[in-house]
């Protein structure tokens, strides 16, 4: 085998040094190119398309506007009338959104008035037994729906106006005849089981 020729190349420490330095001003180069270039890319990209949604707007509805006879009515309500028949003062224009209903007198509710019921009071021309008498009405009137409930025929008669005190009297019955009252003492005087000390009147 032959020998091959080798043949070596001597570089200076100055081109050397040149050399190094073109390389680094070529690379610095290519570094600066490549942002100038990433920048135009970014400005010709195409920005970003926002889509908002749009609500849409409500729809007004026209006001509705009330008959004459609905304000005639809410005027008369509402307003006092004078003397020539017009209001007071000039009412204000009716609210549309809100309609208050108009309550006529016929459609009121009336409350029932309790009414007072009037003592008894014993018709004149009858015989009856007196069984008590009170100076309080309502002591008189006790003792009367208490011979009530025990199936009597009991009255409360008013003061007379020859009274020296007032006194409401209890007397039962109302008989036609003297016999009828007598009977009914003797009928008072048996369930006591003694005498008692009713007696008979005559109004």
């Amino acid at each position: 085998m032959k020998n091959k020729d080798f043949r070596e190349i001597q570089v200076s420490s100055s081109l050397l040094v040149v050399i190094f330095l073109g390389v680094l001003a070529l690379g610095v180069f290519i570094f600066l190119l490549g942002v100038s270039v990433g920048k135009r890319q970014a400005g010709v990209a195409t920005p970003t398309q926002i889509v908002t949604q749009q609500i849409p707007e409500p729809v007004k509805e026209p006001p509705v506007k009330p008959t004459s006879t609905e304000t005639a009515t809410a005027a008369a309500a509402t307003y006092p009338i004078t003397g020539d028949s017009r209001p007071a003062a000039e009412p204000p224009a009716p609210k549309p959104s809100v309609k208050e209903p108009v309550v006529e007198k016929s459609q009121a509710v009336k409350t029932p008035t309790p009414t007072k019921k009037a003592p008894e009071v014993s018709p004149s021309g009858l015989y009856y037994v007196q069984v008590g008498a009170f100076t309080d009405r309502s002591q008189a009137q006790a003792a009367a729906d208490k011979y009530k409930k025990q199936g009597y025929t009991a009255v409360v008669a008013n003061p007379k106006p020859s009274d020296t005190r007032t006194w409401y009297r209890v007397r039962l019955g109302g008989f036609a005849s003297r016999e009828g009252a007598a009977g009914l003492l003797a009928k008072l005087n048996a369930a006591a089981g003694k005498k008692t000390d009713f007696q008979i009147v005559h109004d």
